[in-house]
């Protein structure tokens, strides 16, 4: 068992890793075949004529600091499609009678046992072939403790702490992607910090020389890292609710679906005169 959780372990870093390098490889031949020699020669003609240089998208993303926030957010894109499985979601089982409850009804059945026997099978069947089933993993776990101590509320709220125990793990694979949502801003900043430093240590030449070419440039430098930086980060932002408010509502049917449903119809059963009891009653 955990030799297995070490090789999930060191897969999933893989996939972290791959998908950081896959970022920098992306977007550093952008830059250099596209970004950079159009910038360069926006900038060549601007010096050439003594002007500010446009600012066009290839100034406004031309420094290391937006191309430092962009390889972020793709990896940032990265990581949520496989921390959410965007094309994985278990939402349409709740639109099917994955357990066949409604065939309980047509066993012939000689006591409970029969009931609880059928629901086992068909959740062995699942976890076969739904692999890593939030829902089919709670389903199990309540079937096993009814098999236990036939005690449904247990059973409920063993199911209902498997939901919550999901979301929370969700949370701990997404700390890398709250870094990087921290992240994006500060490197804004940081291009900031450094346009504002080289617009100072050019004021000298602004003020006895006249020429304010280098001091626009390095103010451009300083908003133009903050304006990308804070862009990014509210799209990612918008991203990051939207998947989770998707994960949170899909937990909340799940629970509704085992608390309202499953347990409900499985009790019902479960607890029904047996046959021959039925018999004796009307005979009484």
């Amino acid at each position: 068992m955990s030799q297995n959780r070490k090789s999930i372990t060191h897969f999933t870093l893989a996939i972290d890793l791959a998908g950081l390098c896959l970022s920098i490889g992306v977007v550093c031949l952008i830059y250099l075949l596209w970004i950079n020699p159009e910038a360069q020669e926006i900038l060549r003609v601007a010096e050439a004529e003594g002007t500010v240089p446009p600012r066009t998208f290839y100034i406004l993303v031309k420094d290391w600091e937006q191309a430092s926030c962009v390889v972020l957010t793709l990896w940032c894109l990265w990581l949520w499609f496989f921390r959410y499985r965007i094309f994985q979601s278990d939402s349409y089982l709740l639109d099917l009678d994955i357990l066949h409850l409604d065939r309980m009804q047509q066993i012939d059945e000689e006591n409970s046992e029969n009931t609880l026997d059928f629901v086992e099978k068909r959740v062995a069947q699942l976890k076969g072939t739904l692999t890593d089933s939030q829902l089919v993993n709670a389903l199990d776990l309540a079937v096993r403790r009814i098999r236990l101590n036939r005690n449904f509320q247990e059973a409920n709220d063993v199911a209902m702490e498997v939901c919550d125990l999901h979301l929370e793990l969700l949370n701990s694979k997404l700390a890398i992607s709250k870094y990087i949502l921290w992240a994006i801003p500060s490197i804004g900043f940081l291009g900031t910090v450094r346009g504002i430093g080289v617009a100072l240590s050019l004021a000298n030449e602004a003020l006895d020389e006249g020429k304010i070419t280098g001091v626009a440039a390095s103010l451009g430098v300083a908003f133009n890292s903050t304006w990308v930086a804070l862009a990014l980060s509210l799209f990612l932002m918008f991203i990051s609710n939207s998947l989770h408010g998707r994960e949170e509502r899909l937990v909340a049917q799940f629970k509704n679906y085992v608390s309202s449903t499953f347990i409900p119809v499985l009790s019902v059963r479960m607890n029904s005169p047996e046959p021959r009891e039925q018999i004796s009653l009307e005979k009484q």
